[in-house]
């Protein structure tokens, strides 16, 4: 089933099968707010109480979409010979932070049951039709994600499209809340990455790639307890893929080839939340003297379409 809901006044939209409820709200961000679990019985993700909360702290629920994500120093950089001044998001430290698309609404074009009996939703956003994004970011670029579930699988697709006339910086990122139930002693964290980004005092990393000492553990797979992450990981080499998971159930978060950096983020230590957040450019990424196959720095090129996507696996472990 795909249907339209009144979610407190705020329109949204549900796709559920015998496993998943998810709950998506384009006119907030195009934010999937709840991921509700029939089997387990239990929310995966951080919800909020309302749509006003969510519109007022866009990051802080569901899975905010990020463009680009985390911190840009002073919201300046340079790209392909131009200048860029994003707006001051971070007051304390002078800093932008996630990105030009906050709580705008999205317009779904489509919405239903696929060919091949998958329920999925299509929203886009054209930057060219905000203002403010232009004065930030003056590119004619239009985004249009779909997610799509199949059974327990939930699947961000992400078509991003300059109809401009000249290149784009693109950086992409999700920031997922996922619960940990307040026992973080029963969850484990796998993540194949093969480094550390070297941050400053502004959590802003300094160009350095350092070994990833007492995270190597999350390689093979590390209980949370005691975890205390605001952390960006280079993927190197790996597949992207995080996997979450205690005694009965993995939760195996994944990005195509384009996501080259992770940020795990337990804010304080791990208890109540982790965030797993998959970026196709690391943290202030333009101005990192680093190859860009390396901070993930690409352009999308006029009349050129990238397609990225991200997915949600829930594996359900036999007694």
């Amino acid at each position: 089933m795909a249907k339209q809901i009144d979610w407190q006044g705020t329109p949204a939209y549900i796709l559920e099968n015998d496993q998943l409820i998810v709950s998506i709200c384009p006119a907030i961000g195009n934010n999937v707010y709840s991921i509700w679990d029939k089997k387990l019985q239990r929310e995966l993700l951080r919800t909020p109480e309302s749509p006003t909360a969510m519109t007022e702290q866009f990051v802080q629920y569901g899975t905010p979409i990020l463009m680009p994500p985390n911190r840009i120093r002073k919201g300046n950089f340079q790209f392909d010979g131009r200048n860029y001044q994003f707006n001051i998001t971070q007051q304390n430290t002078g800093n932008h932070i996630h990105g030009v698309i906050r709580q705008q609404s999205w317009t779904v074009t489509q919405a239903g049951v696929s060919e091949d009996g998958k329920l999925f939703i299509t929203s886009s956003f054209n930057l060219n039709d905000d203002v403010n994004v232009q004065r930030q970011y003056p590119h004619a670029l239009e985004l249009e994600v779909t997610y799509t579930l199949d059974g327990s699988e939930l699947i961000h697709s992400l078509k991003a499209t300059n109809r401009g006339t000249e290149t784009a910086p693109f950086g992409y990122g999700l920031h997922t809340w996922f619960l940990l139930d307040g026992k973080p002693e029963s969850w484990k964290l796998q993540l194949p990455v093969s480094g550390i980004w070297e941050l400053d005092e502004q959590n802003i990393p300094t160009g350095e790639i350092i070994p990833l000492g007492r995270y190597d553990a999350l390689i093979e797979g590390n209980a949370l307890s005691g975890h205390d992450m605001d952390t960006v990981f280079q993927v190197g080499d790996n597949p992207c893929i995080a996997i979450l998971s205690r005694d009965d159930v993995e939760i195996r978060y994944s990005g195509s080839d384009l996501f080259k950096q992770w940020v795990i983020y337990t804010k304080g230590e791990a208890h109540d939340f982790i965030c797993l957040e998959p970026y196709t450019w690391v943290t202030n990424a333009p101005n990192i003297d680093q190859p860009a196959e390396v901070t993930g720095v690409r352009g999308i090129q006029p009349g050129n379409t990238l397609e990225l996507e991200v997915a949600l696996r829930i594996v359900y472990k036999t007694s």
